[in-house]
């Protein structure tokens, strides 16, 4: 591994409280991966391989206070987030959210109270993705088109961001590659004003803050990729994109929520995806504390 970047934790410890950014800060941030709050009871720092409780209980003023300054003293101009149950903030890190709901014909109208929060610590683990890139290239130098399961928290973010790096950067015996990153939620990139904060690759193009079916499409039309990155596929209109850029000659390197692929194929919006030419092959990410394991499997017409 090159390098472990450190740029989303101080943006994340920018915009929190004082009084939560010092508990933190002392508490220790080497190998801290979240930070939870819930109301009426103590913030939890969760680790690599440990976890901490601080002596600070949230109560209804302090989760009140932590929203504020998450979007930074503009809770309106995030409330379309807001409404989907998560925030991202500069750099990366991203930030999911509960409590009470107010409803209007059937959905979400607004957050009228947040009384938990799940704070994820994002990292530039650069060169975390090297070991994968002879599963990603074949033996051309060429990218594989692949589909990259794990369930929620495992590191798919993470590998995928070095993985779009590494492919636009090129290197000995593969050359760089025009990557369109497709990064609805920001996580990715972790851009701020449309510029990635994140390395993401010389020959990179970055469209943020767009759901990512729209996103592909646009890139697809407008910006000429050879490879396309985008993370969690979520519904039939992310897979019907991702559908379409295959059938446009353009490589798809996606990730999506799931522990197998037994998993992936009962998401009615996956299964087309492992039978259609669509991904030549799926990388299932393991993970135990610090040990990450990447299993290979054909799919397609590949696996036939």
């Amino acid at each position: 591994m090159d390098r472990i970047g450190n740029k989303p934790l101080s943006e994340l410890l920018r915009v929190l409280p004082a009084c939560l950014r010092d508990a933190v800060l002392y508490a220790g941030t080497d190998e801290l991966e979240e930070i939870r709050v819930r109301t009426g009871r103590p913030v939890q720092l969760l680790y690599a391989q440990k976890e901490r409780m601080l002596a600070l209980t949230a109560d209804e003023r302090f989760c009140a206070l932590l929203l504020e300054s998450l979007c930074e003293h503009s809770a309106f101009a995030r409330e379309a987030e807001l409404r989907e149950g998560f925030l991202t903030l500069r750099g990366g890190c991203r930030v999911g959210i509960s409590g009470r709901a107010e409803m209007r014909d059937g959905r979400i109208a607004h957050m009228a109270q947040v009384t938990s929060f799940s704070l994820r610590i994002a990292r530039e683990h650069k060169g975390c993705a090297r070991g994968a890139l002879p599963m990603l290239l074949n033996a051309n130098g060429s990218p594989v088109p692949t589909l990259l399961l794990s369930p929620p928290g495992a590191g798919k973010t993470t590998l995928l961001r070095d993985a779009a790096r590494l492919l636009s950067d090129g290197g000995t015996g593969w050359r760089g590659y025009k990557v369109a990153l497709a990064d609805e939620r920001g996580e990715l990139a972790g851009a701020s004003g449309g510029t990635p904060l994140l390395d993401v690759g010389l020959r990179t193009d970055v469209m943020d803050g767009c759901p990512k079916a729209e996103a592909m499409e646009r890139m697809l039309r407008s910006m000429s990729p050879e490879i396309i990155v985008t993370d969690e596929l979520g519904s039939a209109a992310d897979a019907e994109a991702v559908c379409r850029a295959a059938a446009g000659g353009v490589c798809v390197l996606a990730s999506a929520h799931a522990g197998s692929i037994a998993d992936a194929a009962r998401k009615p919006y996956l299964a087309p995806l492992l039978n259609n030419g669509s991904f030549h092959q799926v990388l299932v990410l393991e993970r135990n504390g610090r040990d990450v394991k990447l299993r290979t499997y054909a799919c397609g017409e590949a696996a036939i």
